[in-house]
């Protein structure tokens, strides 16, 4: 019997502002036009949680299998290494997350319309075959851009649909900064594996780019999230207190210098680390910009 502590710890807690983020930003962007549906709003949020909780279980498992996480790695969950859950384990409550997620999924297309399932359907298939099956999309070139589009784009778009029952699709200009860094924080992950992935042949975009043009990637995905942020500002799509998120800056500054000085995999995990504090700070501090000046 896995206890829920290890159960918890299997799902890397700290990986799940990539999916809260997004919610909470559709959800205020909502405002503008409704008021805020608390239930739907709790039912979005869960969903996409499980959602990322199956992925990341899914993940590990095949990772696991095809040998991207060998002992003593720098996996970000590590049950299976440390003998805390088998194989068979990881992956079956990686599919017990995406049915909870799935049904949570059909009970807002009940409550809103079948539009939702044109988010979730695709985020599924996404999150499943991301490392499932020998075509894999993080194994073949498409994890940076498979991430972004789901966590960074889709999410933001069924927050918002779910609230206002209806599609704006400025909402995807708007969702770009959140997408960057969720791509971001792959291509860090990418960093710190360029060398070990080449043992197993899975396609990165980092590998296929080599070191310098993997640093280029790293550096235009931070640093173009605060320019798409200033751009979204200056031509009214979203409001100036919006440009808190700048506060964050200095998380990304510190992120890119590492990634600049060293290839050695212990410092790059501090780079990936960063990536993932750069997007929970910038993410609340836009929400909370956002929310501002919406309001006022």
């Amino acid at each position: 019997m896995v206890s829920p502590k290890v159960i918890l710890a299997s799902t890397r807690p700290f990986s799940l502002t990539a999916a809260i983020i997004p919610v909470l930003f559709g959800t205020i962007l909502a405002l503008q036009s409704t008021g805020i549906h608390w239930g739907l709003f709790v039912l979005t949020l869960l969903g996409a949680v499980f959602m990322q909780c199956g992925t990341n279980l899914v993940n590990d498992y095949y990772d696991h299998v095809k040998g991207a996480d060998q002992p003593g790695s720098l996996s970000p969950s590590g049950v299976i290494d440390r003998g805390e859950m088998t194989p068979k384990q990881v992956h079956i409550t990686g599919l017990i997350f995406f049915a909870l997620g799935s049904i949570i999924g059909l009970v807002l297309a009940g409550l809103t319309g079948r539009f939702i399932l044109y988010i979730g359907i695709p985020s599924l298939l996404i999150g499943y075959f991301y490392t499932a099956t020998r075509y894999a999309l993080a194994y073949n070139g498409f994890g940076e851009f498979a991430s972004g589009t789901t966590l960074g784009v889709l999410a933001v778009i069924g927050s918002y649909y779910v609230q206002t029952l209806t599609v704006d699709w400025g909402t995807v200009l708007i969702a770009l900064p959140n997408a960057f860094l969720i791509m971001a924080i792959l291509q860090a992950n990418n960093l710190r594996d360029i060398d070990s992935d080449k043992l197993i042949n899975k396609i990165t975009v980092a590998g296929l780019l080599g070191r310098t043009g993997a640093r280029v990637e790293y550096l235009i995905l931070m640093i173009g999230a605060y320019v798409l942020l200033l751009i979204l500002v200056a031509v009214s799509m979203l409001p100036v207190w919006s440009l808190l998120a700048f506060l964050s800056l200095p998380i990304a500054l510190k992120a890119l210098s590492i990634s600049l000085r060293t290839w050695e995999p212990k410092e790059l995990n501090t780079t990936l680390g960063l990536t993932a504090m750069l997007h929970l700070a910038f993410g609340i501090l836009l929400c909370i910009g956002t929310l501002i000046g919406i309001s006022i």
